[in-house]
């Protein structure tokens, strides 16, 4: 049998694991949810002939069941299916990453290579966005939430009981993982960028942990910033990129 093709990682779409991974909770947490559809329908019962019977006898037939409806109406919105702030934090993640997309579509147009949500081959983590041009490559990760009170304290802005771990240890990781990738003879330098989502940031707070922070109106200008590389070196990165990254998804 013929081997299959290589995933192109160019064709991997921005949040398409984050994406997923919001799916995948809430498939779940729908699944409990309707295993508990038998107290519900009992709850929606009792409030519907419950109230419709105490509003007759107190007051009048002609009043009692209109709002004995208007109780089950209630009853039903309160128990109704909702994500839980957990879940809702992957949708939220995949969006952000989608704006940061956008930011660096410019790149992409100006024909730097410009990767978003891939991974290395037996990698459990994905990177938000990679780019590979002139003044050297980016990892670049997008994030959304109130910036500097916990970038300060070197804390996520993520709920303690979030699956999602904070961003710079990760960001910072995953920089040193393409920096050890792309080397060669000639060195490429690798940096790694926080792309925040979420209001403008102070002059004083432009990097954290030896992690540049950026908003996602920054950002195409922050990666054009730089000294320039030799061609050779680009095509060189460009190449190893294409080579052994794959979409995560």
């Amino acid at each position: 049998m013929p081997a299959r093709p290589a995933p192109d990682p160019r064709a991997s779409r921005p949040g398409a694991s984050t994406q997923a991974a919001w799916k995948r909770h809430r498939q779940e947490e729908l699944t409990a949810w309707r295993q508990g559809w038998w107290w519900r329908a009992g709850a929606l019962a009792g409030a519907t002939i419950g109230g419709g019977l105490l509003i007759g006898l107190t007051v009048g037939a002609w009043l009692g069941w209109p709002m004995a409806l208007m109780g089950a109406l209630v009853t039903g919105w309160r128990l109704r299916f909702r994500p839980s702030a957990s879940a809702s934090v992957w949708r939220r993640q995949a969006a952000t990453q989608r704006r940061t997309a956008g930011a660096l579509r410019p790149l992409e147009r100006e024909g730097q290579l410009v990767l978003h949500d891939v991974t290395l081959p037996g990698w459990s983590a994905s990177l938000d966005h990679l780019v590979v041009g002139p003044t050297g490559v980016w990892v670049i990760q997008s994030w959304q939430g109130p910036r500097l009170p916990w970038l300060r304290r070197g804390r996520s802005p993520r709920p303690a009981h979030g699956t999602v771990a904070g961003p710079l240890s990760e960001l910072r990781w995953e920089t040193a993982a393409i920096a050890d990738l792309l080397a060669s003879d000639s060195p490429i330098p690798v940096r790694p960028l926080l792309c925040i989502h979420g209001g403008a940031l102070p002059q004083a707070h432009r990097s954290v942990e030896s992690v540049q922070v950026v908003t996602h109106r920054q950002v195409a200008d922050i990666v054009r910033h730089g000294s320039r590389l030799q061609p050779s070196d680009v095509e060189h990165a460009t190449a190893r990129a294409l080579e052994l990254l794959r979409p995560a998804v």
